[in-house]
């Protein structure tokens, strides 16, 4: 007896799984099933083809010699001064702990 509820336990699962359930299907209409639209307007983008020498040309930058080495002592500056800090704080904790 327990051996036949057992092997009903078992084959009710299975048996529902192997049932055939309906499905719907939704005819897609193929012009709507993909369409592009643009996102920017035309002639907004331009390419320009380059030549040989305009591959070459190079800009001069917008930043003097002196602004850069200005730039420059002012980041080791806050190197220097960042560094200090951190030591600062370093031997503060040591001290108080």
């Amino acid at each position: 007896m327990a051996v036949a509820v057992f092997s009903l336990q078992l084959a009710l699962p299975v048996r529902a799984a192997n049932e055939v359930r309906e499905q719907t299907v939704t005819p897609l209409v193929p012009q709507q099933e993909q369409r592009v639209e643009p996102l920017v307007p035309e002639g907004e983008q331009r390419v320009e083809a380059l030549d040989a020498e305009g591959i070459q040309q190079v800009t001069q930058g917008t930043k003097g010699p002196v602004r850069r080495r200005a730039e420059a002592a002012a980041k080791v500056v806050l190197g220097v001064l960042a560094a200090g800090v951190a030591i600062g704080a370093m031997v503060a904790s040591l001290m108080f702990f």
